[in-house]
């Protein structure tokens, strides 16, 4: 026996999770044979782990404005980490896998197995809600967790972080379709896979995923790509600018140098020429008195000079830098808008395609398809025909 397996992101909605909200799609009559194997409140999880060290944090940081008070708020705020991310397993599907069939504690039994296992093989991704429905068409899991990594030399030493937490797990991406994301899931699915052959089932594997989509779905499924990609370089940039930020900040070391100097130049007795002792030469005067104070007095006001000329260098490369990183990260975020708004319009094409082969059947779809491109192809232009193929 083959059977396919799932594993999707989900939007992660406590209410319908627990049930205290029951959608259309949901038998309340099954819903006692739901496993919930466990609840625990978000906010008490991020205390639970980032207290320490958000109060280790704070206690280094010289300016006030550069502490975190809330480090739940800090993150639901920002644009760089979600609070927390939830995966959707499945095997099988409604038609072989059915939640009503003959088969639905084997696929319940093996997804419990399967998540006995879960937070041991994921020691850096935090489970705080655990599901798993037989309420619906097909025994599905849904598991919400905080990813985190300890260590971390910039911002708190334990912190949200989905891609270094799979890192410390093992998981480094080479590239837009190799992710760290990416490898844990097959990683993950190669876990369940065994767990199914534990219990007579073996994993259908239908090839590649893009080899099953249609033509708007592999499109859609691009621009996806290339939006977490425009984040990911958003991400950088705004790490880039927050550094840079932070240098300018220690321009203030040398303001505050220059006015020291300048406090020693009003305070310091060993700057004012003393009264001539007893019968003196104004040469013998200059030489053990006005000499030592002038020499001195140009060795301030050098080291001031330098100072100052070292921080106007520094503040204006830095400026200048961070004015660049921020119309460069404008751009990004112009750019992932766009391609969020074309990958809309990709849905809701898709969504039509697919209500059209409902209707209409796939194969006569695909021939009205195959005509039109056929058509468009043969209305241009020789030349233009070229280039486009190029």
């Amino acid at each position: 026996m083959k059977r396919t397996i799932s594993f999707n992101t989900g939007k992660g909605s406590y209410r319908h999770n627990n049930r205290t909200f029951t959608a259309e799609n949901v038998d309340p009559e099954r819903s006692r044979f739901n496993i919930n194997y466990c609840e625990m409140p978000i906010k008490k999880v991020y205390h639970e782990l980032f207290d320490q060290a958000l109060k280790n944090y704070n206690a280094k940081q010289k300016r006030k404005d550069r502490q975190i008070e809330n480090y739940y708020k800090h993150i639901e705020s920002g644009k760089q980490e979600k609070l927390f991310h939830e995966v959707i397993i499945q095997v099988g599907n409604k038609d072989d896998m059915s939640a009503t069939g003959d088969r639905a504690e084997l696929a319940k039994t093996i997804l419990d197995e399967y998540y006995q296992g879960f937070q041991q093989r994921n020691p850096h991704l935090k489970v705080f809600s655990a599901h798993l429905h037989m309420d619906e068409a097909t025994p599905h899991l849904h598991i919400d967790f905080i990813p985190f990594t300890t260590g971390s030399k910039r911002g708190l030493e334990t912190r949200v972080s989905l891609k270094k937490a799979l890192e410390q797990q093992g998981f480094k991406g080479i590239g837009r379709g190799d992710t760290e994301w990416n490898r844990w899931a097959q990683s993950e699915k190669e876990q369940l896979a065994k767990v199914m052959q534990r219990h007579g089932i073996r994993w259908e594997q239908k090839g590649t995923h893009e080899q099953h989509l249609s033509v708007l779905d592999y499109k859609k499924q691009e621009r996806t790509k290339e939006v977490e990609a425009l984040d990911a370089q958003i991400e950088v940039k705004e790490s880039e600018v927050h550094a840079l930020e932070e240098r300018v900040a220690g321009l203030k070391e040398t303001e505050t140098t220059i006015q020291e100097i300048e406090d020693m130049l009003r305070s310091d007795t060993e700057l004012e020429p003393p009264e001539p002792q007893g019968l003196m030469t104004a040469k013998s005067y200059k030489k053990k008195f006005v000499d030592p104070i002038i020499s001195k007095l140009k060795s301030l006001v050098k080291t001031l000079a330098e100072k100052y000329f070292e921080g106007w260098n520094k503040y204006y490369n830095l400026c200048s830098s961070i004015k660049s990183l921020r119309h460069e990260n404008d751009y990004l975020r112009s750019e992932n808008s766009r391609l969020t708004e074309v990958n809309e319009e990709l849905r809701k094409e898709n969504k039509a395609y697919k209500i059209l082969q409902k209707y209409l059947g796939k194969g006569k779809v695909e021939n009205i398809a195959y005509m039109v491109r056929t058509f468009k192809h043969n209305q241009i232009p020789r030349q233009e025909r070229r280039q486009e193929e190029r």
